[in-house]
């Protein structure tokens, strides 16, 4: 009798799954660490976030207790200073070891606004900085530029004052904060006796802003500077 060769004809699915069988006969501990991997990489991922959670969760905690006792120092009239250092100490001690969260990427914005209010002004001015160059993209990060601005010029340091108002326009100027800025840099300016750059900055201010309470103000400025210099001939 004559014999036949019979050859079955797979789909393409078909194929790929006899394959596949081959393949894990072929090398079946080797498909057995790589599941293993995997299942220790999910595990490992899953642990993580419980930890991220957790750890986050018991900061916020925490740093709402620090700020409720800092706010109930404020409503005190007899608080020692003591106090303030004591509790702006546990928030800087908490944002120093935290590493992710909501108190990692605030943290230094709330203590440049502890320090600037108890006028520790150099350390305002540190985490306002600090707080700026992590979260540039931020919208508290031109906020907290300026604020370390003006915790230079309440310690008299209207150089660095200065370079920080530069900074500011030079990252921010043509935004909807840019009257503000232009005219903190007039400020500057006139503090520091460049009367040419200031009148300079508060034309800036009113031709850009020419609706802006700054452009009120700079017209003001222009007046009593021009006012002066009349007198003093």
């Amino acid at each position: 009798m004559e014999r036949r060769n019979i050859q079955i004809e797979r789909n393409i699915i078909e194929n790929a799954v006899m394959a596949a069988k081959d393949f894990l006969k072929k090398h079946r501990s080797k498909v057995l660490y790589a599941f293993l991997a995997v299942v220790f990489l999910f595990a490992a991922a899953v642990s993580a976030y419980l930890y991220y959670e957790h750890r986050a969760k018991n900061e916020m905690v925490k740093f709402e207790e620090i700020m409720e006792q800092y706010r109930s120092l404020e409503k005190k009239a007899d608080a020692s200073p003591a106090a303030f250092l004591m509790t702006i100490g546990e928030m800087k001690n908490l944002v120093e070891s935290s590493r992710w969260g909501f108190v990692h990427t605030m943290g230094d914005y709330i203590l440049g606004g502890m320090y600037l209010k108890n006028k520790n002004y150099d350390d305002a001015r540190r985490h306002y900085l600090r707080f700026a160059d992590k979260n540039p993209k931020s919208d508290f990060s031109i906020l907290a530029l300026r604020n370390a601005a003006v915790a230079s010029e309440y310690s008299g340091n209207y150089n660095e004052a200065l370079q920080t108002y530069q900074k500011l326009e030079e990252l921010h100027g043509n935004s909807s904060y840019g009257d503000q800025i232009y005219y903190d840099c007039a400020r500057m300016y006139q503090k520091k006796g460049d009367l040419f750059k200031a009148k300079e900055y508060f034309r800036k201010v009113i031709s850009a802003h020419p609706r802006s309470i700054f452009a009120l103000r700079s017209r003001h400025r222009l007046f009593l500077l021009a006012y002066q210099e009349k007198n003093l001939k």
